[in-house]
């Protein structure tokens, strides 16, 4: 179990320090050649990383990289990237889910994988760090060009969910047909594209449903529903629970909502 923080601003390590000490102790995470996991703390430095980050890093143990921000421990601009990711992630606050990347390894090689990260929080609620994976995935394609342009689609869908998404459209943009799309979509998140487009946006209304105070109709103009009835009808679907009463129950379990339906 993670141990409590204080809420005060001197408990940014013991959060981070928590989560390490647990995921280092634990050799489930060496055993997943294809997966790194990381824990960092609020400057963005390595408290916690896995076998595998070790290997992919050319380091030869994890003290080479424990202490180092992302711009220590990789080259160039992958290195700045990954640290203003992180830098977006405490700031915001959110979730980031999914993000389709290309990552350089030490033998030079580049290939994709799919990044998970998510803060972690103090009881003041105060971001105090982060932790995340990055899984490898496999395209079934060696064009690098059209990888990345789907991988930019991806992100153009999650920058735009306020916006008409139509499948035809994004299709396009990544150099695709709608079948080939749909087939790359369901190889990645195992669900269609339509249901990929409709996950991220209802993520995104939890999220903003967790976090923030905004009606509910503006929280379903930021997701790219006409008006709220359509809003709440889908949410409901998905989640099981009404957009009022998720929030409900987020504020008065502290922000835990997942898994929670309606009786």
């Amino acid at each position: 179990m993670l141990a409590r923080d204080n809420g005060d601003m001197s408990g940014f390590p013991s959060v981070a320090q928590a989560l390490a000490q647990a995921l280092s102790a634990d050799d489930l995470f060496d055993a997943v050649p294809d997966t790194v996991y990381f824990v960092k703390d609020r400057a963005g430095r390595y408290t916690a990383v896995n076998q595998t980050l070790v290997v992919r890093t050319g380091r030869r143990s994890r003290s080479e990289i424990i202490g180092h921000t992302p711009e220590e421990v990789f080259p160039g601009e992958l290195g700045r990237r990954i640290a203003e990711q992180d830098r977006a992630i405490m700031e915001s606050g959110r979730l980031l889910a999914a993000e389709l990347e290309l990552h350089l390894y030490s033998d030079g090689r580049e290939g994709w994988c799919l990044t998970w990260k998510s803060p972690l929080r103090n009881d003041a609620g105060v971001v105090a760090g982060l932790f995340g994976m990055s899984r490898d995935v496999r395209l079934g394609n060696d064009a690098a060009e059209e990888n990345k342009a789907f991988s930019e689609v991806l992100s153009h869908a999650r920058r735009h969910l306020d916006q008409p998404l139509r499948l035809g459209e994004l299709a396009t943009r990544a150099g695709l047909s709608v079948f080939q799309f749909d087939q790359r979509i369901r190889l990645l998140f195992g669900m269609s594209a339509g249901q990929y487009l409709t996950r991220l946006r209802i993520d995104h209304a939890r999220e903003r449903l967790r976090r923030s105070s905004a009606p509910i109709s503006e929280v379903a103009l930021e997701c790219g529903y006409a008006d709220q009835t359509a809003f709440t009808r889908q949410f409901r679907k998905v989640v099981r629970l009404t957009p009022q009463k998720y929030r409900t129950y987020g504020s008065e379990s502290g922000g835990r909502t997942d898994g929670l339906k309606e009786r």
